[in-house]
């Protein structure tokens, strides 16, 4: 024998008898290994130890389930997760059901399927009312978790072929269940999923998002704002590595660890136990199981992504123009033409007007028999006897004198008119622009009278 055949042949003794020396010493421990018999204190131990990756277990379900708080709720949600899944052995169905609501941008994610050496389901709530990321490696919306006032009251049943392997209930964001050893198919699992949405638009809002991904009425219900989706096979489109050569490798792998993990702990039924005695005999394993869910090392394989979010996010936003100041209050409209004040007028005596101190109005706007503002020329009744825009004193005629409607004019404020001997006082009123002769009114019966066409008129005192 040569040299190096001793030297080989040592080295494969100094193996087999670490190798035995290992069983052994397991034997030894697996014999002496006594289950703690406080069940209570078992799961106080347990969740202490998964707690800080985000997750604890209940005893009554034996299932696992994540935390409100955890520390995943920081990591948002984007669609690069399901295609990274695999990497980290998650094999699942991904079902993003996408609507607009109260100003953001809302997705509802229901998952099955494997996690590692667990058979598990989810129901996650995201929302953002950013701008979709552009950049070279990822293009798409990155949704925020839902805070503690969007939370959602959810529940889930996990079907495998028919046969329920758990039941979850709460008010969350991130509704899960991880039932550990069980290995499963995305296709052999199914979920009926309630959601009770606070009103009536964001459960409309929501039933949209199904009926576009192409959900019919066989597969989902409504009870006035509670919906139920029976989730089989998914209507959106899946990662690119499902049904991939890679994706048929994880789940070998595995399918072979929950069978080490049942054989390893075949004399326990309980989960409790077999894990209390995974930790005792080999806690590497036992490290194993506990980060076989969401590890750290799945969100650290993101870190450039969370890093370009946080930038993105924290980017000043282009501000809004300011809106246009009012319009201050709008005064009066302006007249048809222009105010003037009122000149004095020749009516006979000095100081007396042509026209009311109020009457700042341009005479060609008031009819032809208001009005001449002293221009007889231009006066449609002008009849040559116009004296300096009024009649004279005692001439039977007038052009802007009195008015022919029956109302005081605007005009001469007190001029007196007389016709034939008849004074009409400051009240001279006319309708054929001469007042009439004695047959039709004399001073001695009129008094102070109003001259008319038809003769005298009694005054607003009913006398003639």
């Amino acid at each position: 024998m040569t040299t190096t055949g001793i030297i080989l042949l040592c080295i494969a003794a100094v193996l087999i008898a670490v190798l035995l020396a290992f069983f052994i010493v397991l034997k030894i421990r697996a014999r002496r290994f006594r289950p703690t018999g406080d069940k209570a204190a078992q799961q106080e131990a347990l969740n202490r130890d998964i707690g800080e990756a985000g997750f604890a277990y209940d005893r009554k379900g034996d299932v696992f389930y994540s935390l409100m708080d955890c520390w995943q709720r920081e990591m948002g949600y984007c669609q690069l997760y399901d295609e990274g899944s695999s990497l980290f052995n998650m094999v699942m169905h991904c079902e993003p059901v996408r609507f607009s609501y109260g100003g953001k941008r809302w997705m509802i994610e229901l998952w099955k399927g494997q996690y590692g050496i667990t058979t598990g389901a989810e129901v996650g709530i995201y929302n953002t009312d950013q701008d979709d990321v552009r950049t070279e490696r990822f293009t798409g919306p990155f949704y925020d978790c839902a805070s503690d006032q969007e939370r959602l009251q959810m529940s889930f049943v996990l079907r495998k072929n028919g046969r329920v392997l758990m039941k979850r209930k709460g008010l969350h964001w991130w509704l899960t269940g991880f039932k550990l050893g069980e290995f499963s198919t995305p296709d052999s699992l199914s979920m009926d999923i309630r959601i009770r949405f606070p009103e009536r638009g964001m459960r409309d809002a929501f039933l949209g998002g199904l009926q576009e991904l192409g959900y019919g009425g066989r597969e989902y219900a409504v009870h006035g704002n509670t919906v139920t989706v029976h989730y089989t096979n998914p209507h959106s489109e899946q990662p690119l590595s499902h049904g991939s050569l890679q994706e048929a490798a994880v789940q070998k792998v595995n399918k072979s660890n929950c069978a080490l993990y049942r054989q390893a702990t075949g004399k326990y039924t309980d989960t409790l136990d077999k894990l209390e005695y995974i930790k005792a005999l080999v806690p590497e394993l036992y490290e194993f199981c506990m980060h076989s869910l969401y590890a750290r090392a799945f969100y650290e394989g993101f870190g450039w992504l969370i890093d370009l979010i946080h930038d993105h996010n924290n980017k000043p936003q282009p501000q809004p123009p300011a809106p246009p100041k009012p319009c201050p209050p709008c005064g009066p409209k302006p007249g048809p033409c222009e105010e003037k004040p009122c000149r004095p007028g020749p009516c006979g005596r000095p100081g007396r007007p042509s026209c009311r101190p109020r009457a700042n109005v341009c005479c060609s706007s008031r009819p032809a028999n208001r009005l001449c503002c002293g221009r007889c020329e231009e006066c449609p009744y002008y009849r040559g006897s116009c004296r300096n825009g009024c009649a004279g004193r005692g001439n039977g005629s007038r052009t802007n004198g009195c008015q022919t409607d029956g109302r005081r004019m605007d005009g001469c404020q007190t001029y007196s008119c007389r016709t034939n001997g008849c004074r009409a006082g400051g009240s001279c009123q006319h309708m054929s622009l001469s007042c009439p002769g004695p047959e039709r009114g004399a001073s001695d019966r009129c008094g102070s009278c109003s001259c008319v066409s038809g003769g005298c008129r009694k005054d607003p005192e009913g006398r003639p």
